[in-house]
């Protein structure tokens, strides 16, 4: 562990913020670096810089540490934050960041329009708002007239240290490069100052035992947020998941209670079902009674006549075997049929 501290104290540059902060403490980086952010001011001198110097908007609200924060000769505030990760709040951040700088503006009893401006200004080692921008300047503006800005006193400006657009000053470029440790000119005024800075403050015990203690805390307190993200995680899983099961239950139930009204209905349409064919066997029954008393009466209607004709033709003196022959032949009987006719 020492070892790793003790290489990450020697490559440490501007864009570590402890570094930033003790570099930034020397009264002429600090008044150049505000120089060449805002060369329209023309700063004449500045008050000794002061770094993590906190502010409450409230008793009871959330404390806010500034990295290093002055004023200069027309009362103007300045907040300058090195803001090394993003965790995707940085607009929310300005804002109270400003909030606190603000109320350093207003003097008891002073009239609103006399309040000081405010300057909060952050470098970021990523881009804040993902528009590829290298520098942004924030102010309120008329949303039905957005080219009306106003004058409020309060000024946001963010650098996207890691951007290579060169949009900005030659000089104030200078600064940027020198946070985002790439190659400057040996000849910048402030160049040469910024590398003899960060040799004493490299050089101070002191500075350099903080800087360990305070590293072995943040990497202390990372591994506790991350556990505690992890865990978060888990719950938000495990919730995810009995959520999950509970619709799966609530599934099942719906299809078994749809397999039951699947199930009755089957039972209601079988019973159908039986009651129809039972209903056509019955009628069926009815049908075969009502043609075997059909047949029946047609046979006794046919016994009748085969009897009238027998009776006719021999009041006509036919001879029986020409009668028996024409019975038989006329209404297809069998020879056992007119024995039985003719044996009466």
């Amino acid at each position: 562990m020492n070892e790793f501290l003790r290489k990450k104290w020697e490559m440490a540059g501007l864009a570590d913020d402890y570094i930033f902060n003790k570099v930034m403490l020397d009264y002429d980086i600090c008044l150049e670096v505000l120089r060449r952010i805002l060369p329209d001011l023309h700063i004449k001198k500045i008050k000794l810089p002061n770094n993590q110097q906190e502010f409450a908007v409230a008793p009871d609200a959330k404390a806010v540490r500034f990295d290093i924060y002055t004023t200069d000769e027309q009362g103007n505030h300045y907040d300058i934050e090195m803001q090394v990760a993003d965790h995707h709040n940085i607009a929310k951040r300005i804002r109270y960041y400003q909030t606190a700088s603000s109320m350093e503006a207003y003097d008891k009893g002073q009239p609103y329009e006399q309040a000081d401006d405010s300057y909060v200004i952050f470098f970021c080692n990523f881009d804040p708002f993902q528009l590829g921008q290298q520098r942004y300047v924030l102010h309120k503006h008329i949303d039905e007239i957005p080219e009306q800005i106003i004058e409020d006193g309060q000024t946001d400006i963010l650098f996207n240290v890691l951007s290579l657009r060169h949009d900005v000053d030659p000089k104030m470029q200078a600064f940027l490069d020198m946070i985002a440790q790439r190659e400057v000119e040996a000849t910048d005024p402030l160049v040469v100052k910024l590398k003899e800075r960060i040799a004493v403050v490299k050089r101070n015990r002191k500075w350099r035992s903080e800087y360990m203690r305070r590293s072995v805390y943040e990497m202390d307190q990372e591994m506790r947020e991350k556990k505690i993200r992890e865990g978060e995680r888990k719950v938000r899983d495990g919730k995810r998941e009995i959520l999950e099961g509970k619709r799966e239950l609530q599934k099942s139930r719906r299809e078994i209670l749809e397999g039951k009204n699947e199930v009755q209905k089957g039972k209601r349409e079988i019973q159908k079902s039986k009651r129809e064919i039972k209903e056509g066997q019955d009628r069926l029954k009815e049908k075969e009674q009502l043609i075997q008393e059909r047949e029946q009466k047609l046979h006794e209607n046919q016994q009748t006549i085969i009897k009238i004709s027998i009776v006719a033709m021999r009041e006509l003196n036919i001879d029986e075997t020409t009668i028996k022959k024409e019975i038989k032949e006329k209404f297809d009987l069998s020879d056992k049929e007119i024995k039985d006719y003719f044996a009466e």
